[in-house]
């Protein structure tokens, strides 16, 4: 008991530690290169930015109409337009220390819309896992380029990944493992009633939400700096490499740190490591920038009113 305890005190620090040294590396690396970022051709080309920002644009739609499909398979029937408040407001809580801020702010505000706390949790795992998967399609794509060692690997991975997301979203063993997770932290479970081609088209979904999501990061780089010819695949795929390596992490909001640390190492093979660096905190903040602009359009977004309990009540009894 007493390991344990110290195990997570450990963790506890880790998750301050860790983020904070990964940051002094970043802000070091660019303190130490700060010649280079002042000799970089620095450039504004605004049809690069609106290019950028339309291509970015899906992502923020998609993972709200991905998790109201799944909420609405537990038997709740929630609004698109409630849904896409409850995702963005949620996801902007995920820069909390903690980790978990995004997940329980999902269970917290959709719980007026009548939706157990078990069956919101379960439909933000189920997403959270297509999310990781639908991230590996763009990633795989330059782990070649930025890790030749493992170019075979690469292949293998492009050959098992699709029967493996396959088996991984069929409700019969998403059923299984989530019920079996749920278990044994003392949950409750409903089962997830959806058909596994629908679980395969959110994954879709998400995967091409995903490609347009690096293509954007890939047009946001050209519009702010100039480079040479090439590697504008390599560098926006880069940027789900590091999205990989923030949420494996696990010790960082919203991989805060670790992401921009791995981002940054990524894109130096591109340019010089002071602007790369530079790049992956601007990369941050431009989409934070649409994030917050698009919780802003869903406030425009019609407000229907959650059932009355009674009416739940009637409608989960037919």
């Amino acid at each position: 008991m007493t390991g344990t305890s110290q195990l997570r005190k450990a963790a506890q620090v880790g998750k301050f530690l860790v983020p904070a040294a990964v940051a002094f590396f970043v802000g070091r690396v660019i303190y130490a290169n700060w010649s280079q970022i002042q000799q970089a051709e620095w450039t504004l080309n605004p049809p690069y930015l609106i290019a950028s920002a339309v291509l970015c644009a899906p992502w923020f739609w998609v993972r709200p109409l991905g998790w109201n499909l799944l909420v609405n398979a537990f038997g709740r029937r929630v609004p698109f337009s409630a849904v896409f408040r409850v995702v963005r407001h949620a996801e902007l809580s995920r820069f909390l220390p903690g980790g978990f801020w995004a997940v329980a702010g999902r269970v917290y505000l959709v719980k007026k819309w009548h939706v157990k706390a078990s069956s919101a949790l379960a439909a933000t795992v189920v997403d959270l896992v297509l999310t990781t998967l639908a991230a590996l399609i763009p990633a795989l794509w330059s782990l070649g380029e930025a890790f030749p060692e493992l170019g075979r690997v690469q292949k293998i991975v492009f050959v098992a990944f699709p029967i493996v997301s396959i088996a991984i979203v069929h409700p019969k063993l998403l059923n299984r493992w989530a019920g079996f997770a749920f278990r044994r932290v003392g949950q409750d479970y409903e089962e997830l009633e959806i058909r596994w081609h629908t679980l395969l088209g959110i994954w879709s979904m998400y995967a091409a939400a995903w490609v347009l999501l690096c293509a954007g990061v890939a047009l946001l780089i050209r519009g702010v700096i100039e480079l040479g010819p090439g590697g504008t695949t390599f560098m926006g795929s880069s940027y789900a490499v590091a999205w990989l390596a923030g949420t494996f992490a696990m010790i960082s909001p919203a991989g805060m740190g670790i992401r921009e640390g791995a981002l940054g190492l990524l894109l130096s093979r591109w340019m010089p490591a002071g602007p790369a660096f530079t790049l992956a905190i601007g990369i941050r903040l431009w989409l934070l920038t649409l994030e917050v602009g698009w919780v802003g359009v869903g406030a425009l977004l019609p407000r229907p009113e959650p059932p009355a309990e009674k009416d739940v009540t009637a409608s989960n009894e037919m």
